[in-house]
């Protein structure tokens, strides 16, 4: 009999543009191989989007089955051929795929090698579950990378974080293994050759998000039946779009970043010839009035003693 496996995604209101378009992928995924797709969306989190992962992941811990498979809502499935239980290995808890240059193809300059959260597969066991809420326990840390950064913290990973040196002796690494990359492939940063899914993660743009996200769903069923070099081949291509859009993106910010600045200096300027154009209408008032011209004779007489 086969393992249960409960794939699981959730979302925001903000975020449900999104999910319109990746979560019908995530249930074509789960009706090919007999997975329940749990969904979970609304507003009503305890804790800021970053974290509503893990909220959402303890409580499926406490139900009866073998397996969570956790996707981002930003991560659309290309292809429904290949089971997620063939990944789990004997005695992992919790498998992430590794974006390094041994595993994935990365694009990204500066790229630092690490384990991202976006699709996790669970075992539901004690130490899952000890481990999340651990997770959720030690809360944010001072990162960007949310309930990610505090994973890779619990896991010894701090060099990536930038909060100290790596810990290899950390106990909580016994329980992880490395997802294939495939799973979690991020175009245009971490590039898996031929990827099951498109993980959209380090696009701050919403709208550039989106539209990727769009034209990969619209691509996707032809991945089904390609095969896998024409499918790598299009994976190519997206991240070649990505990083383009990126582009576009960093010129647009920084173009609205310097017209910015430009209109800062032009109202302080304004601010300037108004002060200017202040003073020397009160010089003017002070000049045509009464006192200013009585006294006239006696600054003529100062100015010449001076002169003497």
């Amino acid at each position: 009999m086969k393992s249960s496996v409960c794939l699981l995604t959730a979302c925001d209101s903000v975020q449900q543009p999104l999910a319109d378009i990746t979560v019908p992928r995530m249930k074509a995924l789960a009706a090919a191989h007999g997975y329940e797709l749990r969904f979970v969306r609304g507003d009503g989190w305890t804790r800021p989007r970053g974290w509503l992962k893990i909220e959402a992941i303890r409580a499926v811990l406490e139900d009866d089955f073998d397996f969570v498979l956790w996707i981002d809502v930003d991560a659309i499935v290309l292809r429904n051929d290949v089971d997620i239980r063939t990944a789990a290995l004997d005695g992992a808890h919790l498998h992430m795929a590794w974006h390094g240059t041994d595993t994935s193809e990365i694009v990204a300059a500066d790229f630092i090698p690490h384990f991202n959260s976006g699709v996790m597969l669970i075992r539901v066991s004690d130490w899952s579950r000890r481990f999340f809420k651990q997770v959720w326990d030690t809360d944010q840390l001072p990162h960007h990378w949310f309930d990610q950064a505090t994973i890779l913290h619990l896991l010894g990973y701090d060099g990536c974080l930038g909060l100290g040196p790596d810990r290899p002796d950390e106990p909580n690494r016994s329980g992880v293994a490395h997802l294939d990359t495939a799973w979690n492939s991020i175009p245009g940063l971490a590039v898996a050759p031929d990827p099951i899914v498109h993980h959209y993660a380090g696009i701050s743009n919403p709208s550039t998000r989106l539209k990727m996200i769009e034209a990969d769903a619209t691509t996707a069923p032809l991945r089904e039946r390609m095969g896998a070099a024409l499918r790598g081949a299009l994976a190519r291509q997206f991240s070649l779009w990505r990083e383009d859009a990126a582009m576009r993106d960093w010129i647009t910010t920084e173009r609205d970043s310097a017209l910015a600045e430009l209109q800062a200096v032009a109202a302080d300027r304004h601010g300037c010839l108004a002060e200017r154009d202040e003073a020397r209408a009160q010089l003017a008032a002070v000049q045509n009035s009464t006192s200013w011209r009585l006294t006239a004779p006696l600054r003529w007489t100062k100015e010449l003693f001076h002169r003497s």
